[in-house]
């Protein structure tokens, strides 16, 4: 009778334990293909599984922003690291952009609403699978862009929208003019931006280049008089098409705005058409390049330096500062 109710009991055991196991798989199963198809729940997630392994393992890199766990592009979990290491040191573009007034930017170019934490995790895993970058570093653009944007006062919505099609979030990008890393800044044009950052080879580093490249884009927007006017400036073209750029960066922009509200947006959605322009390219560079030849639309004199001169030119009809 003992090894009856042992075997019984051995019996129900182990079907009890199937059922469990197999009922945990399932679970399993359905909740990844959950998190799969909702990139809101999967930053959710990520905003409160965050905070408590960074505070097990003490590492500044467990935010848990990659969706594609490793390195598929040109960067490294080290370099995510050291760029938020970086950014400490850079100083602020506040001092360079108060030169320019916030009044002569466009509505809809300047600074919105600071996206709370989950938000930014959601944009930097659509950017991370988007452009095949490693998800820590896309965390650290992201807070970069923000961090920037309230300095400069431009969206920074924007200026992750400009460093996608600019560069596709390569900080080594370089262009056959000469420009150079995220926001393809022209290293020869703007030295005196890049030396308030430490001299040209700022122009590769990614948080300095993020904010020159911010004052230029701020500049180009006063100046043009409106968002697609700066936007032209920025690439170079001063005649009334840009060659699609504008249309593709303000594309971008939308997308990041709908991610931020938690729409689902596929990371392989095109960019706007190309609007090929039919006036002449002329050979002189401008401050800007793209990575994908969108600057042989015609172009002038670059944008010009970002300080008390530019603050001069600017103020000559708009006697209030930002």
């Amino acid at each position: 009778m003992a090894r009856r109710d042992w075997r019984r009991l051995a019996w129900h055991g182990g079907r009890v334990g199937l059922y469990t196991s197999s009922a945990v798989g399932l679970v399993a199963v359905v909740g990844t293909l959950a998190l799969w198809a909702r990139p809101t729940w999967r930053a959710d997630l990520a905003s409160q599984v965050g905070p408590l392994l960074e505070a097990t393992t003490g590492s500044a890199n467990a935010t848990g922003l990659g969706a594609n766990g490793g390195v598929v592009g040109q960067l490294s979990q080290s370099d995510a690291s050291m760029m938020a290491q970086a950014a400490q040191h850079v100083p602020s573009a506040a001092v360079l952009a108060a030169y320019i007034p916030n009044q002569r930017v466009a509505a809809d170019a300047r600074a919105t609403k600071a996206l709370d934490s989950r938000e930014q995790i959601a944009v930097a895993d659509y950017l991370a699978r988007r452009y095949r970058v490693a998800g820590d570093v896309t965390g650290n653009l992201v807070r970069a862009a923000y961090s920037t944007g309230k300095e400069v006062g431009l969206d920074p919505l924007l200026l992750l929208a400009v460093m996608a099609i600019e560069s596709g979030f390569n900080p080594y990008a370089e262009s056959t003019v000469g420009a150079q890393g995220l926001m393809q800044v022209m290293s020869k044009v703007h030295r005196d931006k890049l030396e308030y950052f430490g001299g040209p080879e700022a122009a590769l580093h990614p948080i300095a280049n993020i904010k020159v490249g911010a004052l230029i884009l701020k500049e180009c927007i006063a100046r043009g008089g409106s968002l697609a006017g700066g936007l032209r400036r920025y690439v170079g073209s001063t005649s009334a098409g840009d060659g699609g750029y504008g249309a593709k960066v303000l594309a971008e922009r939308d997308r990041l705005r709908s991610v931020a509200m938690g729409h689902k947006v596929s990371p392989n959605a095109p960019q706007a058409p190309v609007i090929v322009s039919s006036v002449k390219a002329v050979a002189k560079p401008v401050s800007t390049g793209s990575k994908s030849g969108d600057t042989t639309d015609s172009v002038t004199t670059p944008a010009a330096s970002v300080g008390k001169a530019a603050a001069k030119s600017l103020e000559a009809d708009d006697s209030t500062a930002a």
